[in-house]
Parts: structure tokens; sequence; C-alpha cells
């Protein structure tokens, strides 16, 4: 852990060496918070509160309480991308699953050839639309080749998906597990091809990872000031696709469908659909953002199996450089189903989160808001305070 440690540290000190900063951009934030439910009408009545983990509530402006340090240098013929976050309430403080990115990259042939290596970051051909998908956070290498100014295409090999991970069915009689630790088996699962086009009026990006995962969006910003984008991430690997697994408390191999929380765990023809548009006309702001689900997995999406729908519209008014009024709503439509362990009954509900923006300076500000929900399960009216600084 030490080491870790010491390895980031002199990393961003040796960067901060390169070219006495030319090309050096060193970011991030801090944001933090108290909240309060003022709500006993959930179920889990011992729920503890206050809690410092939430910064402000809401699906669009909200978050978690945390901090993030992003470093990136760009040189002539190479840089680096390095991006850690911390949830400040997180008792893993500096794991590699902090790291979001750690990424070297080469440049040729001025520009037009890019090899990248490391736990990557897609700069070139990730989705416009809200979800954002791309194929990194992951470790492996990357080239992308851009033959014009517009037009990004890669060619990527990673561990992005454990899809490839799998059990020789040879050996299971022996107890013996074969490439489940991080050894992937070398095969087309590895690889996976994505596109990015982009002009004045229009952007168009997709992907397909070989194990069974594609996305794609759409980006229109021919108004000025408006933005509108729709994508799609579509699932269809199998990522537990062995039929068994290692019961530790057994001490033996059983069959999957021998435990529940691995019954039909396939992860299989899962499809996200979103769409959303936004306007500013300053001083006033509006959107909404829509989530659409598809999923023959019971355990895919929190919904269970069937269809969930999200719509969360927001609104920002600016009262003067200082002070601005937002709210925000969001309303979940789930998906009652049934299967072998019972029905499953989750409520339509909806919340509203008006707050109170203060703006000390561009990069400080303060937000007072207040929480009111029509769920009766798990969401709490709740109020809380956050504050926020950008450096």
């Amino acid at each position: 852990m030490k080491k870790l440690i010491a390895t980031a540290a002199a990393s961003v000190l040796a960067l901060a060496t390169i070219s006495a900063g030319e090309g050096l951009k060193v970011s991030g934030h801090i944001r933090g918070g108290l909240s309060d439910d003022i709500s006993d009408s959930v179920a889990d009545a011992d729920y503890e509160s206050p809690i410092g983990t939430t910064w402000v509530n809401g699906d669009h402006w909200g978050g978690a309480s945390r901090g993030r340090l992003d470093v990136d240098y760009d040189g002539d013929n190479g840089g680096v991308n390095f991006r850690f976050t911390h949830e400040l309430t997180s008792s893993d403080n500096f794991g590699m699953g902090n790291v979001d990115y750690a990424m070297a990259y080469a440049k040729f042939f001025e520009d037009m050839v890019i090899v990248e290596g490391g736990k990557l970051v897609d700069n070139y051909t990730a989705a416009d639309d809200d979800n954002g998908a791309a194929f990194d956070g992951c470790m492996g290498v990357r080239l992308v080749i851009k033959p014009i100014e517009q037009l990004a295409i890669t060619l990527q090999g990673s561990d992005y998906n454990p899809a490839y991970w799998h059990y020789d069915d040879s050996e299971k009689d022996n107890q013996k597990k074969v490439n489940r630790d991080g050894h992937a088996k070398f095969d087309a699962s590895l690889f996976s091809l994505s596109a990015r086009f982009e002009n004045d009026t229009f952007a168009i990006a997709g992907g397909a990872h070989f194990s069974g995962v594609f996305y794609g969006s759409f980006l229109f910003k021919g108004i000025e000031n408006l933005t509108l984008a729709a994508g799609f991430q579509a699932d269809y690997a199998k990522h537990y696709a062995d039929e068994w697994y290692y019961d530790y408390d057994e001490n033996k191999w059983v069959e999957k469908d021998d435990i529940r929380y691995y019954k039909d765990r396939d992860y299989t023809d899962n499809l996200l659909i979103d769409a959303n548009v936004e306007y500013d006309a300053d001083p006033v702001l509006f959107g909404a953002i829509a989530y659409f689900y598809v999923a023959d997995d019971a355990w895919f999406f929190t919904s269970g199996d069937g269809t969930m729908a999200t719509i969360n519209p927001y609104v920002q008014y600016k009262l003067s450089d200082i002070v601005a009024l937002r709210a925000e709503s969001t309303l979940f439509v789930p998906h009652d189903y049934d299967d072998k362990y019972g029905d499953i009954d989750r409520d339509m509900y909806c919340t509203i989160t008006p707050s109170v923006v203060f703006n000390a300076s561009e990069k400080a500000d303060v937000n007072v808001w207040l929480q009111v929900s029509s769920d009766t399960d798990y969401t709490r009216h709740s109020t809380g305070v956050g504050v926020r600084y950008n450096f």
C-alpha cells in the first residue's frame, strides 16, 4: 500500500517538472455535506441519521461526498491521463479501485496514430449521451487512428469484460479453477472496436466489444445553446457463463443453479436506452434525462426482470452571480415480476428536490437542499447542505 502511494506521489512530482509545466494540467474538486432524514415512513426505520455521505441529493445535480484529483500532461509526442477519486466515507483510501484511470500514450505521424496503455480512458470515441458508455476503466492497450480531424477509430485489447473468464470443464471434477483469477483466455473476447465522427452540426459514436457488448449515441448541436442526445448500451455477454461455482462454505464445487445468488446471472439480452435534452437561455437553464431499461435477467437492474424507466427533469434560475435557484424531480417506473422465489413488487414513486445555491466564486459554492419523496419503501424526505470547491 505504501509503495502504491509513494509511486503515485512520485509520478505527480515528476509530471510537475516536465517542460516547466508546459502541457501539464492539475485539477479536481472536493465536495462534502451533511443531511438528515425528516420522515419515518420508510421500512428501514433504523436508518442512521444524520449522515455525511451525501453532498447534495438529486439524480442530476446530486452525488456523494468525495474528493477527486485529475492530472493530465499532453506533450508533443505523448502524455498521460490520471484520475484519483475517493468517496470521503470509504475505508478504501488508496486502492486501485480509487484510480479511475492511469494511462500513458504516444503520438505518431502528426497525431494521426496514437498508442495508449494502462488503465484506460476513452478520449476519442466515448458515447455523447448522458450514459456516456465506453470501453474504459480497464487494463489494456488501445490503438487510435485519426485519418481526418473529425474521425477517430480505435482497436482495443483489454480486460474490460470478464465474460472471457471461464472454467475448463475437464478440470471441474478435480475441483480446480481455471482462468478465473485475472488470467484472460486469449481470444476475440479480449478485443473491441469503436469510432466517432463529429462536425459542426452533429456527432455519432459507437462501439462493439467482441464478448457481446455494444453502444451507440447521436448528439445534435446545430442550434445554439441546445444540447440534444440519445444513445443505447446493449449487453449480450455471458458474464457468468459457467455452470459451476466453488462454494467456500461447503469447500466443494457446486452447480450454479444450487446457489440463488448466481441463479440466472448470465446477464444476457439487456438493453439500456437513454435520451437527454438541455437548453441554456441564461439566466434560465432547463432540461430532462430519460432512461429506459429492458432486461431479461432479474438481477441486472434494480427493478428486476423486465422494464424500468426513469424520467428526470430539472431547471435552474440565476437570481444573480451569487444566488441561483434549482429544482429537479425523478419519476421512477418499475416493473413488477415474480420468479421461483416469489413476487417482487415495487411502487412507482417520485422525488422532488428544490435547492438554493450560493456561489462564493466560480470555483466555490454552498448548496442548501430539500428532497420530498412519495416512496414508502426506501427513499425518505430529507434535507441537507453541501459545500464544493473546484481547483
